[in-house]
């Protein structure tokens, strides 16, 4: 088994300590502060304190991002698709 080196992150007002055979430690701590900025951004704008509502905010967030990025990247549309298609069947139904 090898040695990993410990890398030290704050989320949420608390301290991880991390180890990765795969990230280099500042790597892993600049993960950890976009991680930790989009939480403190989302607090500030809803005022949710919860570490775990701020968590699973800032992973939807971030998620989103990802998600939009693939799409310009390979040019897909497919959830745009799949929205437009539910909204004219809902607007079908109401008519």
């Amino acid at each position: 088994m090898s040695d990993k080196e410990i890398t030290q992150i704050s989320i949420c007002r608390r301290e991880y300590k991390i180890a990765s055979d795969e990230w280099q430690p500042l790597y892993i701590q600049r993960l950890g502060e976009l991680l930790n900025n989009e939480i403190q951004q989302i607090e500030k704008e809803t005022g949710i304190v919860d570490s775990l509502q701020l968590l699973v905010l800032s992973s939807l967030k971030i998620t989103d991002k990802l998600l939009q990025l693939e799409e310009v990247k390979t040019g897909s549309n497919e959830l745009i698709d799949k929205e437009i298609s539910k909204l004219t069947r809902e607007i079908e139904n109401i008519l």
